[in-house]
């Protein structure tokens, strides 16, 4: 994909005036987590919540505190999770913030690309008519397509069939 580093502030998310800037983060979508310098997150007094371990690129497991913070990459805002890097690691922006951030990352020109939010899931219920995939999902709306009968609540196989017999 080739490298790229961007910019963002980091901020307390109890105490938003808490804040530092980050002039040069290393984006990779290969990477869930944000991987913060541990002094920084210190600085703003972001919490340690949790420990975990994490997998890192030449294989080997290291266990690394996580924390809770708000992201901003030009004017836009999401709260993930924070890894407190220690020293060696990469600074890292991953894929779970740009997720958040509504950014898709553009390989070939190396910069953010802003996205605007999608459908999460669609709903599939039964009928004649088939799913249209280029419309877009609307909350309530249920697309139909071939399944089957409407599913029975409440029944077993061995009552359903017998329902159809009768």
């Amino acid at each position: 994909m080739g490298v790229f580093k961007v910019g963002c502030l980091i901020k307390n998310q109890v105490d938003r005036e808490k804040s530092v800037k980050i002039p040069r983060l290393m984006v990779d979508t290969g990477s869930d987590a944000n991987w913060i310098a541990r002094k920084l997150l210190e600085q703003i007094e972001i919490k340690v919540e949790k420990r975990l371990p994490y997998q890192m690129a030449n294989g080997q497991y290291v266990y690394r505190d996580v924390g809770f913070a708000i992201i901003r990459v030009d004017q836009r805002e999401t709260v993930d999770e924070v890894v407190f890097a220690e020293q060696g690691d990469f600074l890292l922006l991953g894929a779970r913030a740009l997720e958040g951030l509504l950014l898709w990352v553009d390989a070939r020109n190396k910069k953010l690309i802003e996205i605007e939010a999608g459908p999460i899931a669609k709903v599939v219920a039964p009928g004649k008519v088939p799913p249209d995939k280029d419309k877009p999902f609307y909350a309530g709306l249920i697309i139909q397509g071939e399944g089957g009968p409407p599913p029975v609540v409440g029944v077993g196989p061995e009552k359903r069939i017998r329902r159809k017999q009768k």
